[in-house]
């Protein structure tokens, strides 16, 4: 007599077990994630606009794929969006150090370089969107408000001159810096710095 056989396949038209469902959303929540990283990536590389094919190619999906996970591309961004701010708000400290001035001014100016080279291109990519994007102006006003309380927590002499102070210290003004006015990381820091510190000295 000849020995058995393997199991036949499974149809798969009967129920799905535990296991198979655990299987099947671990494999999505994968591809979801490379979905995501896909952008973050592209974005962070130049591609300021990245189209779901590109996107696709770049996480080794297929492109319908992409709109199995999220609904446009336009979700697809304000998960990128609250990817960053997840980063963004981790860089920037919420407690003030209690030290002297120019110690706090040097330390907020280097916190807010680091924070907004890490952005820049993301920054640049909500540019592209912000017009016809309600998401876009509303995560903007709220990061807008989330410095300017920052700024003021940790010098707290700013105050009669917070309109210029918000400014010198905001990441448009960061931007203009870098890429308009070319200058360094280090020069533009010592701008920031310099320009608090004048500020605070006229107020």
């Amino acid at each position: 007599m000849s020995e058995p056989g393997p199991l036949p396949a499974r149809s798969g038209r009967g129920k799905a077990g535990p296991d198979t469902v655990d299987g099947r959303t671990e494999r999505a929540a994968r591809t979801r994630e490379r979905i995501v990283a896909a952008i973050l990536d592209l974005v962070r590389a130049g591609n300021l606009s990245p189209t779901a094919e590109e996107v696709a190619q770049y996480a080794a999906v297929g492109h319908r794929t992409v709109f199995r996970h999220f609904q446009d591309m336009e979700t697809l961004y304000d998960e990128m969006n609250a990817r960053v701010r997840v980063h963004v708000e981790a860089g920037l400290s919420s407690a003030p150090a209690q030290s002297a001035l120019p110690d706090r001014i040097a330390a907020l100016a280097a916190e807010r370089a680091a924070t907004f080279e890490l952005i820049t291109m993301y920054y640049l990519s909500g540019d592209l969107r912000m017009h016809n994007s309600p998401t876009i102006k509303r995560h903007r006003a709220q990061f807008a408000r989330l410095l300017r309380t920052q700024l003021a927590a940790h010098l707290p002499e700013v105050e009669p001159v917070i309109e210029a102070a918000d400014l010198t210290a905001s990441v448009d003004g960061w931007l203009r810096l870098r890429r308009t006015q070319k200058l360094s990381v280090e020069r533009a820091r010592r701008v920031v710095t310099d320009t608090l510190t004048a500020l605070i000295a006229s107020a």
